[in-house]
């Protein structure tokens, strides 16, 4: 199925294969105003850490990914999936709620020119969080989260350009919402906004397979 998305000045397919295949991921190109900021910006730690057993310890002071690059969080949300959700996201929880809250967090990738907002959400089966995974194909995901000014990284300019990526992994749903900190524009699954929220967010996922 393809749907074409008139965003913003650009234009975007978005090509779902027919298969149910629950680890696939799905993935929109978006030009939604951000409206939330993030609550606890953090300094900026010397040492890589992270896992754990809650998605709380997961998404640590730093990230390091199997491509070796070390993602440092800006702070954190935790707040309930409804109040994080966009409307389309909102309206299907009402039908696969999720178990407690979601647990967010802002990360810069080394150079600091692409920020990733990564959330965590859980559920009550394989199958509920994979019927939301899909929803990021009809635009429902969390709101975009920014750094707060006290982080130090740069604000984006209204209304950025942003993918969403989103992987379901055993009963949770892992999301990641990365854009240029300059709000450039994204680019296509080739460019380096995409592949880096891919590379954070594949690393999130693979942490749960051990802990979900």
């Amino acid at each position: 199925m393809g749907v074409l998305a008139l965003v913003g000045i650009g234009a975007f397919f978005v090509l779902e294969s027919d298969d149910d295949d629950p680890s696939r991921t799905s993935s929109f190109p978006s030009y939604t105003p951000p409206s939330s900021t993030i609550d606890s910006p953090e300094p900026r730690p010397t040492e890589s850490s992270g896992g754990g057993s809650d998605p709380a310890s997961i998404l640590g002071p730093t990230i390091r990914t199997a491509k070796g690059n070390t993602f440092t969080r800006a702070g954190t949300r935790t707040a309930s999936c409804t109040s994080r959700a966009n409307t389309k996201l909102r309206s299907a929880l009402s039908t696969y709620p999720c178990i407690g809250v979601m647990h967010s967090a802002v990360y810069a990738n080394p150079s600091r020119n692409i920020i990733t907002s990564v959330s965590i959400a859980k559920f009550s089966s394989p199958s509920a969080a994979s019927s939301i995974s899909r929803v990021t194909s009809s635009k429902g995901w969390p709101l975009l989260l920014t750094p707060s000014d006290a982080s130090g990284l740069p604000q984006p300019r209204a209304n950025p350009a942003y993918w969403t990526r989103s992987w379901p992994q055993g009963s949770s749903v892992v999301y990641a919402q990365s854009y240029w900190s300059s709000g450039a524009q994204t680019g296509g699954r080739t460019g380096s906004v995409f592949t880096t929220a891919g590379e954070l967010g594949v690393e999130v996922k693979n942490t749960l397979v051990w802990t979900d």
